[in-house]
């Protein structure tokens, strides 16, 4: 199976983590916004796994209902997992009742899918669980008095060097264990800069200048990865443009030299682990270009960077993939994964790299990252194009519209908006059949085509 179809399961997972966004946070404590949420997930949405060649009884068991709070799938996501809210709340994520459902989730698959144990080749289907599990026991870590070990550590004292930091802190259970655990789990966050951390631990051991923490020596390397397809971009690359990673390139000098934002090139590229020193010729998908680029400094905050600016920090979220509803995350450190590096957009990516527009003549994705043909920026299209006749469009898309998308094989809601300056809200309201966020992609039709950029005031009744 081609490596076009292993995107079309990270796509489908990824709508799975979107969803739980169906409920409305902003200005909610995300603990209280998770609560309201119902219990149980599964790891991939009715009939998203169809076409892979699998069994029926191991197709049917990936689709089976965890006993866990809707917050636990996303703990699958390779990032760094902290705490996760307030104490009750990781109770709640950490119970025993979501422990136990794990395991049970685990042992059906094994025995379900003995006979197609991959999705395709380099792609386990035991994966789908154990990076759930990974990212679960990374967060639930506990200390040897019972407490979490994220909300010990992330008390500790913020220190520039590990030199500085103090020895209970540095030679504490939670510290070197959460390292530790990181370190076995091939699905986890670990990079070089946590491999630093964890051999710095070690060698206290055995330099008298250091404080003696007092453990063995444990291994510091990555484990290799489980998932392996391929380690170049997806042929649905959106805007068309790759780059080979040089020796010595990072993301922000990519970002720079590419006058991209290094947050959306982090975003959009999976196979990208390590924005400090990305693998030399890893191919990746570059993002669109945006006229001003930004570099964020520590401290810095999306209101005060999109005031400096002139536009606003609902913009600079939508115009840099993977910043958080808050902008929180918009300043990235070394120090506390995921780090994607600081380069950012300040204005509304709209241009290839290294190349022009695309055609722009309303049935390909073009240059929709400024708002469709001729558009300007925030989703909406100037001009009407006639509907594709190559084709049938989806039942109630709006014909105002400037731009169309033809849904393809694999393809989710958050793929066909991603990089087009298009909020899943308007996407929606130009195509009532996809209905509402938590299951757009599962009522998208392949083949069918959609209005991707609508013309302005096209829901206004005369």
């Amino acid at each position: 199976m081609s490596f076009s179809n292993s995107r079309r399961l990270a796509s489908a997972l990824f709508a799975l983590c979107l969803s739980s966004f169906a409920v409305e946070s902003r200005g909610v404590p995300q603990s209280l916004a998770q609560r309201q949420t119902a219990t149980g997930f599964q790891l991939a949405a009715q009939g998203t796994l169809s076409g892979f060649g699998l069994t029926s009884a191991c197709e049917s068991v990936l689709y089976q209902t965890i006993n866990c709070d809707v917050y636990v799938r996303n703990l699958g996501e390779k990032v760094y997992h902290g705490t996760p809210g307030d104490k009750a709340f990781t109770d709640t994520v950490c119970s025993a009742t979501c422990s136990t459902a794990l395991s049970t989730a685990r042992r059906r698959i094994a025995g379900s899918c003995a006979s197609t144990p991959e999705l395709f080749q380099g792609y386990p289907v035991l994966s789908l669980i154990d990076s759930v599990t990974s990212g679960w026991n990374e967060t639930c870590l506990k200390d040897t008095d019972g407490a979490y070990c994220n909300a010990k550590i992330e008390a500790f004292d913020d220190v520039e060097d590990l030199a500085d930091m103090p020895k209970d802190q540095l030679c504490s259970f939670c510290y070197g264990e959460k390292l530790r655990l990181m370190q076995r789990s091939p699905y986890s966050a670990y990079d070089s800069l946590h491999a630093e951390r964890l051999l710095y631990i070690n060698e206290t051991s055995d330099q008298g200048s250091l404080p003696d923490c007092g453990g063995a020596t444990t291994p510091t390397e990555p484990q290799p990865p489980v998932i392996s397809p391929n380690g170049t971009v997806p042929d649905s690359c959106v805007t068309g443009v790759k780059y080979t990673v040089q020796n010595g390139d990072t993301c922000n000098s990519i970002a720079k030299a590419k006058s991209i934002s290094a947050a959306s090139l982090y975003y959009i590229n999976p196979s990208l682990l390590d924005c400090d020193a990305p693998e030399t010729g890893l191919e990746l998908c570059l993002p669109l270009t945006c006229e001003v680029t930004y570099e964020v400094k520590e401290k810095d905050d999306c209101v005060a960077i999109g005031v400096d600016q002139a536009t606003t920090w609902q913009n600079i979220i939508k115009w840099n993939g993977g910043l958080n509803d808050r902008c929180s995350n918009v300043w990235s450190s070394k120090t506390s994964p995921p780090y994607w590096g600081n380069i950012i957009c300040v204005s509304a990516p709209g241009g290839l790299p290294d190349g022009g527009p695309g055609s722009g003549n309303g049935t390909d994705t073009g240059n929709g990252g400024i708002g469709g043909p001729g558009g300007s920026g925030d989703g909406y299209a100037d001009t009407r194009v006639d509907p594709p006749t190559t084709g049938t469009v989806a039942q109630g898309t709006t014909d105002l519209c400037g731009q169309y998308v033809q849904a393809q094989e694999g393809a989710t809601c958050s793929t066909i908006i991603a990089g087009n300056a298009v909020t899943i809200n308007l996407f929606l309201k130009a195509n009532p059949s996809l209905r509402n966020a938590e299951s757009c992609s599962q009522y998208l039709r392949v083949g069918l085509w959609y209005c991707l950029h609508p013309v302005r005031d096209f829901d206004q009744t005369i």
